[in-house]
């Protein structure tokens, strides 16, 4: 890139850090907790094109990363979880039990190249290193000083893999999930840099702006995170401007297949973009009713939009940032309305509400599997059995499973505090946290009240709404709504005792 260009581009940029702090005071006005935030975050503007031909995404991407710790930095290392899909990852993102239903066309890889990176307008110096090729070093041309700013470019290309996942392409659709670079978390002095796991999802994130342009090929319509701001067609490709304030993560899919239905309730507009579905009312009802629900649960939802997507995916759903996945591979309506009232939740816990998701899922996950419950709760018509027999069938699955592995000599450790690797398999991490998740605050409701309960749910999500919140301070909420000592009750289920 010549100079000139690369001034003209910093310009460009420049403006739409304007139009970002404008677009802050126009549409945040209403909600300060948002506006604060996303005058606290940083922001990312990434501007990508698809190349439907070689399924490859180019993208340019800018970060104004403060240093928000006491410590100085010479270094700052990003996450490039697109590396997971190279043939010889060392932490693939599928077991060999997945396969078959993961490469729709028979086996198939990707990866991340990354090209020039520019700090402060310099070209500098990068390493990509890790256990699995899985982090980015740019390296400062000055010490960066707590509470400094430093603006960090980085040019890169993404191979798509043909995998029904987070990120790549099958017959009709492209999902583009955990593409680009993201700013590994500091914490206490130290880097929590992580390897990607098919166990869970090994994401542990703050909050972001985005200002994300796409450009794409005009017969695909794109459901992502954000409000679009602008869109344009030129020479068959799309071009469009979305905008996201205070999301832990952006995601997008692309179809030319895909058909849409909406509602807005409470300023929030409610889309479900659907490939075959035989009840896309019915889904997008549970979309609606679920966020509507939540909102009145715990913290309203603070954004003006949310994508609710059906998706060629190897697993149940996923949530990011405004925007859910939810499986073809699903066919079943009971489990297909729990799966998105299920990821919708997670737009609180893990989303509004962040934690570390590669050492406490159990936080995110299981409040997200008893938030359905709270749903159910709310809205009776959507459940087909009583609640106890609801809650009984996690305490039987879970007993069956551990009689399944005892049965052939093995052992079940049921300790919950993990790291998502310490998981024997996917069985293990699916029972011990989504499963024991769930009963622990079931068990939990039955110890202090329904009531005590949201109560509880309400402080926690506005006392740690855009903030990272850990097992102690959940503890903690439900010790001073409940006026109980829980330490003990905690202990017994996290351990496994």
């Amino acid at each position: 890139m010549t100079h000139k260009k690369r001034i003209l581009y910093m310009s460009v940029t420049g403006v739409l850090t304007v139009l970002l702090t404008l677009s802050l005071v126009l549409l945040l006005r209403s909600d300060d907790r948002l506006e604060r935030a996303a005058r606290n975050a940083d922001t990312m503007t990434i501007n990508a094109t698809y190349c439907n031909k070689t399924k490859t995404l180019t993208a340019r991407q800018t970060i104004n990363y403060r240093n928000r710790s006491m410590n100085e930095k010479s270094e700052v290392k990003f996450h490039i979880f697109a590396n997971a899909y190279r043939e010889d990852a060392a932490f693939p993102v599928i077991s060999q039990y997945e396969i078959e239903t993961a490469f729709p066309n028979g086996k198939s890889f990707g990866r991340i190249d990354v090209g020039r990176v520019y700090v402060n307008n310099s070209l500098v110096e990068t390493i990509i290193c890790g256990e699995d090729y899985n982090l980015l070093i740019v390296e400062l041309d000055h010490i960066l000083f707590p509470r400094q700013i430093v603006n960090i470019e980085i040019n890169y290309v993404v191979y798509l893999a043909n995998i029904a996942h987070r990120l790549g392409y099958t017959d009709r659709v492209v999902n583009l999930g955990n593409f680009y670079p993201v700013p590994v978390m500091f914490e206490d002095g130290i880097w929590m840099y992580n390897t990607y796991s098919y166990n869970g999802d090994p994401f542990f994130n703050d909050v972001h702006n985005f200002n994300v342009t796409l450009t794409k090929p005009e017969k695909y319509i794109m459901a992502s995170s954000g409000m679009v701001i602008r869109s344009r067609v030129n020479n068959g490709m799309r071009t469009t401007l979305v905008r996201s304030f205070a999301i832990r993560d952006w995601a997008a899919v692309l179809s030319p297949y895909f058909q849409t239905v909406s509602r807005t309730t409470n300023r929030v507009t409610v889309s479900y973009y659907f490939l075959d579905d035989p009840n896309p009312n019915r889904s997008l009802d549970v979309s609606v009713r679920s966020l509507q629900t939540f909102s009145r649960l715990f913290v309203r939802y603070p954004f003006r939009q949310l994508s609710v997507v059906q998706t060629d995916f190897l697993h149940g759903g996923m949530e990011y940032g405004e925007i859910v996945f939810i499986s073809t591979n699903i066919t079943d309506r009971e489990e297909i309305d729990q799966v998105i009232i299920h990821e919708i939740a997670h737009q609180w816990w893990y989303g509004i509400v962040g934690n570390d998701q590669v050492r406490t899922a159990w936080i995110d996950e299981g409040l997200a599997e008893y938030s359905t419950l709270l749903f159910f709760d709310e809205n009776p018509e959507f459940l087909n059995k009583p609640r106890d027999a609801y809650i009984n069938l996690f305490r039987s699955n879970l007993a069956n499973y551990m009689s399944l592995v005892h049965g052939i000599g093995g052992e079940v450790n049921q300790n919950m505090n993990r790291k998502l690797h310490d998981f024997a398999n996917t069985y293990e991490y699916v029972f011990m946290t989504y499963v024991r998740g769930m009963l622990l605050f079931s068990d939990l409701e039955r110890l202090i009240g329904r009531a005590n309960m949201i109560t509880a749910l309400r402080k926690f999500s506005y006392e740690n709404m855009f903030g990272i919140a850990r097992e102690c301070s959940l503890i903690e909420v439900f010790e001073r709504t409940s006026g109980l000592r829980l330490g003990l009750f905690f202990q017994a289920y996290l351990q496994g005792i």
